[in-house]
């Protein structure tokens, strides 16, 4: 999985060809206007609804789920709209994780690194990535503070190199194989053509008041 970089699903508007046998009766401007302002409805929903969606499944705040998700876009025609996410994934101290700590009489630096053998054993490094499988044991692992002044875990390979220990990220979550991608993807659909129906007649029934403007 790249640890960088942006990856987009496009989501097709339904029902656009219904609307757009309107034009032989609405003037182009008005149906224009008021397209603009069901795409404008609808991608303003999205990135909120992902956010709680994945929230409910997976073990991270909403503020953090929608960094990563950018402002969907549309196309010139409308027919679709395009959500961006990305494939940086979170390092797995934003996963709920809880340091482990040392057992009687163990040596080595503070937080777990280096650690000798224990006279008694110590709480291995938990973390809870998706609510339905609680919380994980992370063995040999230990908290860092990173480049960035974050919290990083790192554990040891089987060379004894240090490395990172990531969760998944936004877009793996969302565009990937996993047990929730296809209802995610789903939902997100649902939500932009529902979205997008309520700013589009809105927009009508403002300018038929006179509230819609020119």
């Amino acid at each position: 999985m790249a640890r960088d970089g942006m990856a987009g699903i496009t989501l097709k508007l339904e029902g656009l060809d219904q609307l757009q046998k309107m034009l032989q009766f609405t003037d182009p401007k008005t149906f224009a206007k008021a397209q603009r302002a069901g795409i404008l409805k609808a991608t303003s929903a999205i990135k909120t609804q992902v956010a709680k969606e994945i929230g409910r499944d997976y073990n991270l705040k909403a503020s953090r789920i929608k960094q990563d998700i950018s402002r969907a876009t549309i196309a010139p025609d409308g027919s679709s709209a395009t959500i961006r996410f990305s494939r940086r994934p979170p390092t797995l101290a934003q996963f709920g994780m809880r340091p482990g700590t040392r057992g009687s009489g163990q040596p080595g630096l503070g937080r777990g690194k280096g650690w000798g053998k224990p006279a008694k054993p110590g709480r291995p490094l938990t973390a809870t990535i998706t609510k339905a499988e609680g919380r994980k044991v992370y063995r040999g692992a230990f908290v860092a503070i990173g480049n960035s002044g974050n919290e990083v875990v790192f554990r040891k390979d089987s060379q004894g190199k240090l490395y990172a220990v990531y969760g998944p990220s936004i877009g793996s979550i969302f565009l990937g194989q996993g047990r929730h991608s296809q209802r995610l993807q789903a939902s997100a659909a649902r939500l932009i053509n529902i979205e997008f129906s309520k700013g589009f007649q809105k927009m009508l029934d403002d300018i038929a008041r006179g509230y819609g403007g020119r």
